[in-house]
């Protein structure tokens, strides 16, 4: 791994802060803490606001809306949007999860038309894998895709539930089966679903956390053979590179990173931490560290087109389980300032941490599932070598 940092990254720090702390930015942000819709907050305005700045897709080749930088340039960008309190969870699905897999793996003419639409925030996606009875288990999908029978297209039908963000976005990533195959994991088919296509009825889900999920059923869902991602059939191969895209655990790190940051303000204002605080920050930012270089590892892998599903999975576990651990140790070491609405700003704010955390080793891989894979690709690397 090279754990060098370009000076333009530098750079690209300076230039995001710059833009995030400017008058519109606090202004858009502002509307989207609002919730004046009801839900957890439009953040389509911002993101636009902050496409046209050309910064979302900093790693991205300039010819598809992105501006050629280091994979790092990603990982500072995470990290301003978290610290100036931008909800990024909109963008990573859109630009960091489909958007990597359309830039690795899309046609050309997907590539073309939706690339520069999501690096300019003007475009934004979902995922629509999850089903109510299965899970994490993707394999046993049941929303099925048939051929028209008038026409060279297919009609979806099914259900999908507990997705991030369906009612925000404009087209969904839709994992479908066409066809039964010889074992499960073929015949699916990855399908682009325009999200206010007839048929397609979106409603909210409560939840524990700030950020609402969505139940999607799709009705004789009409769509063209262009909304086919990869070849009909061969879903299973993009969905497992996707992974590595998803839990890269960048998103984790970074949420973990601020609710540390924020435990430590705290701690301060209480007056001089005692030694078991003291010992308690020391071993999060530990954690945090390698967290850190975990998620940087899976970006490097994606940046050099060699996805790599147990370092991924690796990286994703460790965030994720870090994240968590700090804002329940949070709670520990502040006691009731967490969950007191009038206390200064840091209670909110790691009071909803403390909300969003369980679902953090759930989501996005569960940590079973993840040290499954682990110790699977460990197993057969020890087979590979000879090693007992």
């Amino acid at each position: 791994m090279d754990f060098s940092v370009p000076g333009s990254t530098a750079d690209f720090r300076r230039e995001l802060s710059a833009t995030l702390s400017s008058p519109e930015t606090r202004h858009l942000l502002n509307e989207v803490h609002r919730r004046a819709d009801g839900m957890d907050g439009d953040v389509r305005d911002l993101y636009r606001h902050l496409g046209r700045a050309g910064i979302l897709a900093p790693s991205w080749p300039i010819g598809h809306g992105g501006r050629g930088g280091d994979h790092t340039e990603t990982v500072v960008l995470l990290e301003e949007l978290i610290r100036h309190g931008v909800p990024q969870s909109l963008y990573y699905i859109s630009v960091q999860i489909v958007g990597s897999l359309i830039l690795q793996s899309g046609t050309a003419d997907q590539k073309r038309d939706l690339l520069p639409r999501l690096a300019s925030g003007d475009l934004t996606a979902c995922i629509l894998f999850t089903e109510p009875e299965h899970g994490s288990d993707l394999a046993s999908v049941t929303t099925r895709a048939e051929r028209e029978k008038d026409g060279p297209g297919w009609v979806l039908n099914g259900r999908k539930t507990y997705n991030l963000k369906s009612a925000y976005a404009d087209i969904g990533l839709c994992a479908v089966r066409t066809d039964e195959g010889h074992s499960r994991y073929e015949g699916i088919t990855l399908f682009v679903v325009p999200m206010d296509a007839p048929g397609v009825s979106v409603r909210g889900l409560a939840s524990l956390a700030d950020e609402q999920f969505h139940d999607i059923h799709l009705t004789d869902v009409r769509v063209g053979p262009e909304a086919v991602f990869g070849d009909p059939g061969g879903g299973w191969s993009l969905i497992t590179r996707m992974f590595a895209a998803e839990r890269s655990g960048l998103d984790y790190y970074v949420r973990a990173r601020h609710w540390l940051e924020l435990a430590a303000a705290g701690l301060a204002e209480q007056g001089p931490p005692t030694d078991d605080e003291l010992v308690g920050l020391a071993r999060h930012r530990a954690r945090l560290d390698a967290s850190r270089l975990l998620a940087c590892r899976a970006m490097q892998n994606l940046a050099e087109d060699r996805p790599d599903i147990s370092h991924a999975s690796l990286a994703k576990w460790h965030c994720s389980e870090t994240a968590q651990a700090i804002s329940w140790w949070s709670l520990e070491a502040l006691g009731s300032p967490v969950v007191d609405p009038d206390a200064a700003a840091v209670g909110p704010a790691l009071e909803v941490a403390y909300r969003e955390a369980p679902g953090m080793t759930i989501s996005g891989g569960a940590s079973e599932v993840l040290l499954d894979i682990i110790t699977g690709a460990r197993l057969l690397d020890d087979v590979e070598t000879g090693s007992r």
